[in-house]
């Protein structure tokens, strides 16, 4: 009797064991290697590695500390527009001896921006590796999702964009919806109200997406006749699509393109950098395209937004006082990139936006004491 329980405790034990492997590799509800239907996991998933886009091992690519497109990736030299600056290295043999052969490398730098020490096959050394900086995308990471997802949100944003009447900016540049109010009891029948501002990080990163490859000439047309640039919203959408208490550099934005096939109008060929299907690296152009002149940045746009802000005094009493954005950020010290003179230019002035976007809405969102005053658009 006992010796028959032992045999039925080992079964039942063994019966567990199979439905937590077929749970594993995705064999619940389906046949082997099927995910659930309600799983949004890939379809590589559970071992089917083959499947897997990204799974790109015995493949070149190019390398310089970035071990490939999806590998650790890294603040890297880059031109005006972004683009990496390539490192020519000379193949040599065992012994030592140039082969005759180049390889191409991108460039890793410092805090400082100076070129990290690479070795003869153009990875980071030990000692480099422990000044290279990791680019950090936080809830951005929400570009690597299928491109439904995306497609999703665009679709849900263009409902509230197609049924608006007019359009302005909010206090970060984040696209706010204007309709007429229809409710005759009100006193402000008749006028103009804001309906919504778009203030999902998932729609916002698919209205960039949607902008940064075909600007207001594609599912945005609704904005064609306005004065909102296409290029200074999709930073702001980019600000609201990341961590509001991070900031945003310029190999934030590279990368975030790359991930999101962002190209524009008449990107760029990076001619010695490849991915590891061997084909070319093409890059948007900040610079010069057909659709858009160089893109150009400046901190003012912030001057024509206000607030109120209220601050509560000792005795109970509160005084209003009423500033633009730029002086509210200016007084505290809390916009982050610094620059003097004239406008910043190309990725350096994208990236200055969105950062600033950044900045401003984790002021305005971390201060209950703070109203935003939009301002009814023409």
């Amino acid at each position: 009797m006992k010796t028959r329980r032992l045999y039925s405790f080992v079964g039942l034990l063994f019966v567990m064991g199979l439905m937590t492997q077929c749970d594993k590799y995705g064999m619940t509800g389906g046949g082997i290697g099927e995910p659930d239907p309600d799983s949004d996991r890939p379809a590589w998933a559970g071992g089917n590695t083959d499947e897997n886009d990204h799974n790109n091992k015995d493949e070149g690519g190019t390398t310089g500390g970035s071990a490939g497109e999806y590998g650790d990736l890294y603040v890297l030299l880059r031109d005006p527009d972004g683009v990496p600056i390539m490192l020519p290295i000379d193949v040599v043999d065992e012994e030592g001896v140039p082969t005759g052969e180049i390889i191409w490398v991108v460039q890793p730098v410092g805090v400082d921006g100076e070129p990290l020490d690479l070795d003869a096959e153009g990875e980071l050394t030990p000692e480099s590796l422990l000044l290279a900086q990791p680019v950090d995308f936080g809830r951005l990471n929400i570009v690597r999702s299928p491109q439904s997802v995306l497609d999703q949100a665009l679709g849900e944003a263009l409902k509230v964009i197609n049924a608006g009447e007019k359009f302005s900016l909010d206090f970060c540049g984040r696209l706010s919806i204007w309709n007429t109010d229809t409710n005759v009891d009100s006193e402000t029948y008749g006028t103009l109200i804001i309906t919504k501002t778009i203030d999902s990080p998932r729609e916002n990163m698919a209205l960039y997406q949607e902008i940064m490859n075909y600007g207001f000439a594609g599912q945005l047309t609704k904005l064609t006749d306005t004065d909102i640039d296409p290029y200074t919203l999709a930073a702001s959408c980019f600000a609201a699509g990341s961590d509001k208490t991070g900031t945003i550099n310029i190999d934030e934005v590279v990368y975030i393109n790359r991930f999101l096939d962002c190209l524009g109008c008449s990107p760029i060929l990076n001619e010695h950098e490849y991915d590891f299907d061997n084909n070319n690296f093409y890059y948007f152009n900040f610079g010069d395209c057909d659709c858009h002149s160089m893109f150009q940045y400046s901190r003012d746009i912030y001057k024509t937004r206000f607030l109120k802000i209220i601050t509560l005094n000792s005795d109970g009493t509160w005084d209003e006082e009423i500033v633009s954005v730029w002086q509210a950020m200016e007084d505290r010290g809390l916009f982050m990139y610094r620059w003097e003179g004239a406008p910043l230019l190309q990725v350096a002035g994208f990236a200055g936006a969105a950062d600033d976007a950044v900045q401003v809405l984790e002021f305005v969102h971390g201060n209950t004491n703070i109203e935003f005053i939009p301002v009814v658009p023409e």
